[in-house]
């Protein structure tokens, strides 16, 4: 029964991460992908590895954690899924290839293995073929088995009392049937049975001390309803799960009251990668998990409303996110504390664990005046990637594997944020760090949007304020002005924009009664943080969306959605394909298509128009082969011409790029010019995303130079263009007083500026101009004259 092949040993120091778990070994399985995993020890203490491959069970000493050596190998029907737990000195394997239950006699180790296959017997002789899944109640002496080919998947019993021949004692059906009846897994402990509905997505727990007459005491619903794996607390008062798909958790159960249970906690240890969390195991407070393509994680769970990652090692390094790769199972009850650990494409692996106790970090947020507890305050751990909000209760919980000191910054809208600095969080320590926000004051802020050039008030104009975690929005009336009648007074970002101007940015303090005048420059610029109106239709419902890119990664690591906008803007917005989405691969664009349409804009305001935006397109493998499009179409009103039709051999794919045409190059430009972007699905099963960001219209601006009333008829410039310095002469004796004289850049920025006195009758100005275009103006009580003058 030994293996003739030999499997060298491979100890890994690569790119895997690692935090209190050391590699000792990895056995590769070349081309044989492993199932679960369990564990074993004898009677002179020799440590065994029961690993389950596509073919059968290996058995492997790992006493020598630098070594691990295959012993034996049991044979077995060919299948991606088996299953194996011990009893006393014997090993249960099952498999939905069929064959029914093997069973394996351990007790001559390290000599030999004896092994047979069990069919069931009683009513059930002949009849056990497949089976999905099973645990060992050592407690009893009881064996379950789930998912078999059985009455659709009911819990079967079977008495331990000669584990060489089990007794089959009976089974429980769930009392709706139909696919609630399925149990794919399970945990039993003291005649209680804890099964794992997971195509209805609940856990059942069951009083099975009549096993002819089980009892339903309670089921509980699971974070992401796909309940895979349940296993009981040390102190039997917690129950865990695992939901089997993508961005699910290892959830908490307080099972104490089961007419009353309560979820205390949800764990996820890399949130928002879509990473599947698969079988789960309790060991003195520790939760020893296998994520799949994160490999081993460690979880503390001495206080369960307050899980704590404390260590990890990724035995997968060919990627990260959604997908059935990676770690299969983990075994962590070796008396020497050695893990091992089953990983479908890699092998098996033998860990050493550090198992240290979390720095517990926790208290409540309230408000400084009035003492309420404040639901929804951010806590952040600066220097790290803890992030908390505050629930329902006013309370937080997080923590660090970490020992050190940390500084801890809360907030929440309408409160001044507060960080505290030099909170020390030590291993094994609950922290408790209350904190009081003093609310902020709310006033009016008030003011007028102009155009920079001439000053004229602009209606329907756009400001957003952007503050410590609220927004507020305004449109400009008929007059250019708009209110605020309560802000919180606090910083913010301004955010001030048009279309048919550019947007800006700048920051602001705001104070009571503040007066906020801002003034934008004509032309196109926008970076997407306001809605300046574009547009979105399109037959696919995975559409374009303006918002903060919420990046999602696929099985090998690469960037789906973009985490992040074009860098170099205001603010963090942009246009992108169904924003964010777990898993990756059911947001993306699907079955037709998505067109961005810009609002209709005038180029003729340009002498030569040049046009400008950063767009990513993305096609990869999914279950098909890369056909998909982004076509970006440039129409003057009466004719169209595609700038651009990239496709998945374009070598910019999944990355941002920028595109810079001058217009005239390929259409005439008009004052009715239009842009649109198409994303498009041409084949069902290519992972498909498109983002677009930073639009700009650039070149020598010519209007927005005019004279507004008669003040221009008693006015004179000369030389225009000019080199040395330009003359200004009234025709008149006397210009209106008061008065103003200026000379702006193109980008709306005054570089000059003169207080007429009222008895001027000429002026030489522009000397100290460097070469380009200005805008000047001359402002009296008679009206506004501006005109557009060029230093050679």
């Amino acid at each position: 029964m030994k293996k003739l092949l030999f499997l060298p040993i491979i100890l890994i120091c690569l790119s895997s991460f690692s935090q209190n778990l050391q590699l000792r070994a990895n056995l590769p399985y070349p081309s044989i992908p492993l199932a679960n995993i369990g564990g074993y020890v004898d009677s002179l203490s020799n440590e065994y590895a029961l690993v389950g491959t596509y073919d059968g069970l290996d058995i492997v000493d790992v006493t020598i954690p630098t070594n691990p050596v295959i012993k034996f190998s049991v044979p077995g029907v060919a299948s991606d899924w088996r299953e194996v737990k011990t009893y006393r000195k014997f090993a249960y394997v099952t498999t939905e290839g069929g064959g029914g239950l093997t069973i394996i006699d351990m007790s001559l180790l390290p000599d030999t293995v004896i092994y047979k296959q069990y069919t069931g017997d009683g009513s059930i002789s002949g009849q056990l073929n497949t089976i999905h899944a099973l645990h060992c109640d050592t407690s009893m002496g009881f064996l379950y088995l789930y998912g078999s080919n059985i009455n659709f998947g009911n819990t079967l019993f079977f008495d331990l009392t000669d584990p060489w021949n089990p007794v089959y004692s009976g089974e429980y059906s769930f009392p709706t049937g139909g696919s609630d009846a399925y149990v794919h897994d399970g945990y039993a402990l003291n005649d209680t049975l804890y099964e794992a509905h997971i195509n209805s997505g609940f856990f059942a727990v069951v009083d099975v001390r009549n096993k002819s007459n089980p009892v339903l005491l309670a089921t509980q619903t699971t974070p992401t309803t796909f309940t895979h794996n349940t296993w009981l607390s040390d102190n039997h008062k917690t129950l865990f799960t695992t939901d089997e798909n993508s961005g699910s958790f290892l959830a908490a159960y307080d099972i104490s009251d089961l007419t009353n249970i309560k979820e205390l906690s949800r764990f996820q240890t890399s949130p928002g990668s879509g990473v599947i969390i698969h079988n789960t195991h309790i060991l003195n407070d520790f939760a020893i998990t296998s994520w799949y393509k994160d490999g081993v994680v460690i979880t503390d769970v001495s206080r369960p409303r307050n899980p704590i990652e404390v260590g990890k090692y990724d035995t997968y390094t060919q990627g990260s996110g959604n997908g059935f790769n990676g770690c299969w199972g983990v075994y962590p009850f070796l008396r020497s504390g050695t893990i091992v650990a089953s990983d479908i494409d890699n092998g098996l692996f033998v860990l050493t664990p550090n198992y240290v106790r979390g720095c517990y970090l926790e208290g409540a947020v309230s408000d400084s005046i009035t003492s309420a507890l404040i639901i929804g305050a951010n806590i952040v751990v600066q220097t790290t990637t803890l992030s908390v909000v505050s629930d329902g209760l006013g309370e937080y919980r997080t923590g660090t594997a970490v020992t050190g000191t940390y500084d801890v910054r809360i907030s929440k809208g309408g409160y001044v944020t507060k960080t505290i600095t030099g909170v020390q969080l030590t291993n094994g320590v609950l922290t408790i760090l209350d904190v009081q926000l003093v609310p902020l004051q709310l006033g009016s802020v008030s003011g007028t949007i102009t155009d920079s050039i001439t000053n004229q008030p602009l209606s329907n104009a756009i400001i957003l304020l952007e503050g410590n975690d609220v927004s507020y929005t305004a449109t400009t009336s008929s007059t250019g002005s708009f209110t605020f009648p309560s802000v919180f007074i606090q910083d913010y970002t301004v955010y001030t924009g048009k279309w048919g101007y550019r947007t800006k940015c700048s920051t602001v303090t705001l104070a009571l009664g503040m007066i906020l005048d801002e003034e934008i420059s004509e032309g196109y610029y926008d970076d997407f943080n306001i809605d300046l109106g574009w547009t979105v239709n399109g037959s696919s419902p995975n559409s374009w969306e303006r918002g903060d890119p919420i990046g999602t990664y696929n099985g090998i690591g690469i960037e789906v959605n973009p985490e992040d906008d074009v860098t170099g803007d205001c603010g963090n917005k942009c246009f992108v394909t169904d924003n964010g989405g777990i898993p990756f691969n059911y947001s993306d664009v699907d079955n037709g298509n998505t067109i961005l349409k810009s609002p209709v804009f005038d180029a003729t305001i340009y002498s030569s128009p040049v046009l400008k935006y950063y767009r990513r397109y993305l096609d990869i493998n999914g279950s098909g082969t890369p056909n998909d499009t982004m076509i970006i179409t440039l129409s003057n009103g009466s004719a169209s011409v595609v700038l651009k039709n990239i496709g998945p051999n374009d070598p910019t794919n999944g990355t941002w790029q920028q595109d810079t045409f001058l217009i005239q190059n390929f259409i005439t430009p008009t004052s009715n010019m239009q842009l649109s972007i198409e994303v498009n699905d041409r084949t069902p099963g290519n992972i498909l995303e498109g983002a677009f960001d930073l639009f700009e219209i650039s070149g020598n601006l010519i209007s927005n130079v005019r004279n507004e009333n008669s003040v221009s008829s008693s006015i004179i410039v000369f030389p225009n263009p000019f080199q040395k310095e330009i003359e200004l002469r009234f025709m008149l004796n006397k210009i209106d007083s008061p008065g103003l004289i200026f000379i702006k850049d193109m980008l709306g920025k005054t570089v000059y500026e003169k207080v007429l006195s009222g008895n001027e009758n000429s002026f030489r100005i522009g000397g100290l101009l460097k070469t380009g275009v200005y805008i000047l103006g001359i402002k009296t009580n008679s009206g506004l004259f501006v005109k557009k003058i060029i230093k050679e």
